[in-house]
Order: structure tokens, then sequence, then C-alpha cells
């Protein structure tokens, strides 16, 4: 299917969601912005999955206290999940 078809994405966010759980944050940073970056880039951003993805790295970051990189990223989620109320 290749790196940016949407179920990839989907695989490449569920690896990084995996291995922050596993504590292993240097390797999983990496893959919740690829799977943003695809995600906003084939999705848009305001796909239900582009602000899972965008609400993800926001708490990511949050938790590694980087706040001013986190902020409008909460933000954007927030924004965003007003038009997708299941969200």
């Amino acid at each position: 299917m290749g790196n940016s078809h949407p179920d990839t994405l989907t695989s490449i966010n569920n690896l990084a969601m995996l291995l922050r759980d596993q504590g292993r944050l240097a390797e999983a940073e990496p893959l919740m912005r690829e799977a943003l970056g695809g995600r906003r880039h084939q999705l848009g951003d305001s796909h239900p999955d582009t602000l899972i993805s965008i609400n993800n790295l926001a708490v990511f970051l949050k938790a590694q206290g980087k706040l001013a990189e986190a902020e409008p990223l909460m933000r954007e989620a927030h924004h965003g999940s007003e038009s997708h109320p299941n969200l």
C-alpha cells in the first residue's frame, strides 16, 4: 500500500502509541510525527484521523514537558474536534 496510504499511517500511529506505552519515547516521537505529517498530507487537517494524531502528539509533548510545542497542537486538536463531536 505504501508509506502514505491511510491504513499504513494508522499502523505507524498505532506502533508509536505502543512504543510510548512501553516507555520507548525516543522511538515513539518520530513515528508520531510521521503519522501526523502523512495524515495531514493525505487526509487534510480536519479529518478525524489527523485530529487523533494531532492530539496524540500534543499529549506526548506535554508529558515530556515540551509545553510550548504542545500548546498549539492542543488548541488545533480542540478546535478541530468541535466539528467532530465523537472524538
